[in-house]
């Protein structure tokens, strides 16, 4: 019996998109706060396997804070997968990563709940009129 991989939620299985359209829908769906910024250049020092032209190098952001960077092959990152195969092939990728992030944002927004409330001291009662005796005992005492 041949294992259903698991699609990531509420994207077509069918559809063509590119990896990069890919992985902007899945964030989107995920959280609006997740956005990706592709760069064509990348530090000689830290990417030194990068070549100009040919790779692209990608940052996933959380509102504007970069939290996860890869780099990719340009033709891999913008072509449609009409084929089956190269479909199937660049989900399994874009998947590794969509689910990494979901299971950041589930952890953080179960982090929330379980915060404990501070417990509220309850408000004493104040009898009527008993503010301004202890104004007029304050001032009869300082002048």
């Amino acid at each position: 019996m041949k294992r259903k991989k698991k699609q990531f939620m509420g994207i077509n299985k069918k559809s063509n998109m590119s990896y990069e359209k890919y992985l902007r829908a899945g964030l989107e769906i995920i959280s609006p706060q997740l956005s990706i910024r592709t760069y064509k250049l990348a530090p000689k020092d830290e990417y030194p396997m990068f070549k100009r032209g040919v790779d692209l190098r990608v940052r996933i952001y959380w509102k504007k804070e970069s939290m996860y960077e890869f780099i990719v092959d340009k033709s891999f990152f913008h072509q449609s997968n009409a084929n089956k195969y190269d479909r199937e092939y660049m989900r399994e990728w874009a998947d590794i990563k969509l689910t990494m992030f979901n299971n950041a944002v589930q952890e953080g927004k179960e982090k929330i709940k379980k915060k404990p409330k501070k417990k509220r001291t309850p408000k004493k009662k104040v009898q009527m009129g008993s503010t301004q005796k202890s104004f007029d005992n304050f001032k009869q005492g300082v002048l």
